[in-house]
């Protein structure tokens, strides 16, 4: 989508939210507005380029949805807006951001290949594919090639590790590669289409007109790769495989590049170019021959002789003695590697071979070996080559090391220690991620967590809980179901659990729905019917937001059926709550109020302050939905009395902001603003900047409508200071709002 379309898309869309909320037939709607339905149609599904007329048709239209004259001032105001916005990025142009490159980090010194880089260079096809046994330097050939091709590709170039041979099975679906592509082109979450199909269409439009390398490396087969194939003549798309996917070559013409063994000159080089030493030509070659001439094998015993500072002779030497003579025996290397390093190293090493993912943080590995730090042992493997730090403080193994590090540990370590430095990683994923949501999601109940967090350990601010959840969202999905396949049934949901914001928030609700999936199985085996129940709501909610509603409804009953049949009041409560969010998803707000006005008598029942206080303010919500700000002030004020009462600070502010909105909308401002200055102070008593922020963006619109165009810019720039900062997206709703020329402001001081 063209950037000047984007704030028209939403604007149509948020006319189409209107028009749902009306209850109204669409056709009535056109013939009242006088604009044929094909037209409308367009309109709100924002298939136009240019703001909407105002007077032609943004007026008439929510006038026949029932607007007053209240939330008409602000549909103009929002117009206003838009056609500033509109106008300010077409006198900018479509200027498009730094080019992605998501290449990984090159390992050591690249010699050689000169014909495979040649064969490269010159192929001409859409698709390459690289195949040749493991080991065998298929990764650092087209990395080290990719590096060098920033002026043939000049809008960027986008890398995916299949992970196609992975041990643990946890191969990546097509899907998410495709997810993580259209993250480095920058698509705003909010943008991307729910269905993988409709993903892969948007990166396939999007990257269409442009010059782009796409290197797809370590893919198990020709399916796993057909769905990021894209067209457009600029785009290149480059595949690893131990595979020769003959599909591929055949279908799509493909250019084959077979990989086998450097030459022994070019094996030479290699370990020269990796000792720090000079070495002669016939030590070398020995040092060669012993590893078969496999650049896994000499990339680990030149690591070796640097780290030992032994002579490249006696390693050599070593080999010899210990039998290894081809290149299919890589075991005597990765011994040999393994038992030189120190026993905690070697320790470590095993543990690695346990883990799930693509990589693992340091962080994270000090919480595997049960140390305060690791860096000395991940140090010590990286200098003995078993190990690659390939971004700062994140560490990977070649599919052959973890699989040799994975049978190392069976056989060394025994059930229960390997158990328990599983044990102490989930611990550490499970609590820091649970803190991450604490932070994206302040007014969320918590659970209680069997390992608080480390005394005088501070919580993360909101940039740094989302970076982090960022880095290590695929570690934590591949994690989470290693714990419901180890049988560590607790870390399972609670890890589901404290994923559920951020994968709802980034729009990743296929991995939202299979967090909450491995979530109930692992409640199911654990015989804990609360946490099934629990599971069971949030996949509800899951298949709301992917429209499939019988699914949707079906795990709301199994939800109530579990509740009832253990007199789970709270729990029946709760199920009411999320049973209604369904509906309102489906478009049925009468429904959705049933539900939360049952939801809001249960807990008035039980005395619970703080979750009666949200179920009113969910019920002053839909009401206001309907058009009805007068009723809806009343359930937002008791809201945030009951929160009040419960000493739940964070949704007594989010309540006081609604009833700021819901004056604002009956055209009330000033009392608007008397509930947005209150909402603010605890917003900052919370230390919340993005709450505050939150607030400060309503209070601007507020004062805006007041016609004191001076304070509203005030608060807009406070608010657009706090999100940036944090990296939120609303940041940039914000900032169009500051791109409108305002009118003399009135000054009221």
């Amino acid at each position: 989508m063209d950037e000047r379309s984007r704030p028209v898309a939403r604007f149509c869309a948020d006319l189409r939210v209107r028009w749902q909320a009306s209850g109204r037939d669409l056709p009535s709607i056109a013939r009242q507005v006088r604009i044929s339905r094909a037209q409308l149609y367009a309109i709100l599904n924002g298939e136009i380029k240019r703001p909407p007329d105002f007077e032609a048709l943004v007026r008439p239209f929510v006038l026949a949805c029932g607007a007053n004259e209240a939330e008409l001032a602000d549909w103009r105001r929002r117009h206003d807006v838009l056609v500033g916005v509109h106008d300010g990025l077409k006198q900018q142009g479509n200027l498009r951001s730094a080019a992605p490159n998501q290449l990984p980090a090159m390992s050591g010194s690249f010699v050689g290949r000169s014909a495979l880089l040649t064969t490269l260079g010159s192929a001409t096809g859409p698709v390459v594919v690289v195949t040749g046994p493991p080991g065998i330097g298929k990764t650092a050939l087209v990395v080290h090639w990719a590096y060098g091709q920033s002026a043939s590709f000049p809008d960027g170039r986008l890398y995916a590790d299949l992970r196609g041979y992975a041990r643990d099975g946890d191969a990546v679906d097509p899907a998410h590669a495709i997810r993580g592509f259209l993250d480095a082109l920058e698509v705003p979450a909010r943008e991307i289409p729910a269905d993988p199909a409709a993903q892969a269409a948007r990166f396939r439009s999007l990257v269409a007109d442009r010059r782009l390398l796409i290197v797809v490396d370590n893919a198990r087969d020709a399916d796993q790769v057909r769905p990021l194939l894209a067209g457009g003549p600029g785009v290149r798309t480059v595949v690893t495989s131990r595979s020769p996917l003959t599909a591929l070559v055949a279908e799509y013409a493909a250019t084959p590049v077979a990989v086998d063994l450097p030459s022994e000159a070019e094996a030479v080089a290699l370990v020269r170019a990796r000792l720090a030493d000079p070495a002669d030509d016939d030590t070398a070659a020995d040092a060669v021959a012993a590893c078969g001439r496999l650049p896994l094998a000499l990339a680990l015993t030149a690591a070796r002789v640097r780290q030992t500072g032994f002579p490249l002779a006696a390693a050599a030497a070593e080999l010899r003695r210990a039998g290894s003579r081809t290149h299919d025996d890589l075991r005597t290397v990765f011994s040999w590697s393994y038992t030189a390093v120190s026993p905690p190293a070697a320790r470590l090493f095993r543990l690695l071979g346990l883990t799930a993912g693509p990589d693992i943080a340091a962080d994270a590995v000090a919480a595997l070996a049960g140390a305060h730090d690791a860096r000395a042992e991940l140090d010590e493997l990286v200098e003995a080559g078993l190990i690659v730090e390939h971004r700062p403080n994140r560490y990977l193994l070649h599919d052959l090391l973890r699989e040799y590090a994975h049978e190392q540990a069976r056989a060394t370590d025994t059930d229960d220690g390997r158990r328990d430095a599983l044990t102490r990683l989930l611990d550490h994923y499970t609590r820091t991620a649970h803190e991450a949501d604490r932070v994206l999601n302040p007014v969320r109940p918590a659970i209680p967590l069997p390992v608080p967090p480390p005394p005088g350990s501070r919580r993360p601010d909101y940039k740094t809980a989302l970076t982090w959840l960022e880095n290590e969202r695929s570690v934590l999905m591949a994690t989470l179901r290693q714990a419901r396949d180890d049988g560590l049934d607790r870390h399972a949901w609670q890890l589901g659990w404290a994923l559920d914001t951020f994968l709802y928030e980034q729009h990743r609700w296929d991995d939202e729905g299979a967090a909450w999936a491995v979530a109930l199985r692992a409640a199911t085996a654990s015989m804990d019917d609360a946490a099934a129940a629990h599971a069971h709501r949030f996949l509800g909610a899951v298949a709301g937001r992917l429209n499939r509603f019988a699914d949707a409804y079906a795990h709301m009953h199994e939800s109530m059926l579990l509740c009832r049949a253990a007199d789970d009041r709270p729990g029946e409560a709760e199920t009411e709550f999320v049973l209604s969010y369904v509906c309102f998803l489906q478009g049925d707000i009468v429904k959705a109020l049933a539900h939360v006005e049952r939801s809001l008598e249960l807990w008035t029942g039980l005395s619970d302050a703080s979750w009666t206080g949200r179920a009113a303010n969910a019920v002053g919500l839909y009401h206001a939905f309907r058009g009805d700000a007068a009723t809806a002030i009343r359930f937002f004020r008791q809201a945030a009395q009951h929160q009040h009462l419960a000493d739940d600070l964070a949704n007594e502010a989010i309540s006081l902001d609604n009833l700021g909105k819901a004056h604002h909308a009956l055209g009330a401002y000033a009392a608007a603003v008397e509930q947005y200055d209150i909402a603010r102070d605890l917003a900052r008593h919370l230390d919340d900047p993005i709450l505050d922020a939150q607030v400060a963006d309503h209070a601007g619109d507020a004062f805006q409508a007041l016609g004191d165009h001076a304070t509203a810019r005030e608060r807009w720039e406070h608010a657009y200071k706090l999100f940036a900062d944090a990296g939120h997206p609303v940041a940039h709703d914000v900032v169009r709002k500051l791109a409108v020329p305002q009118p003399g402001s009135l000054d009221h001081r």
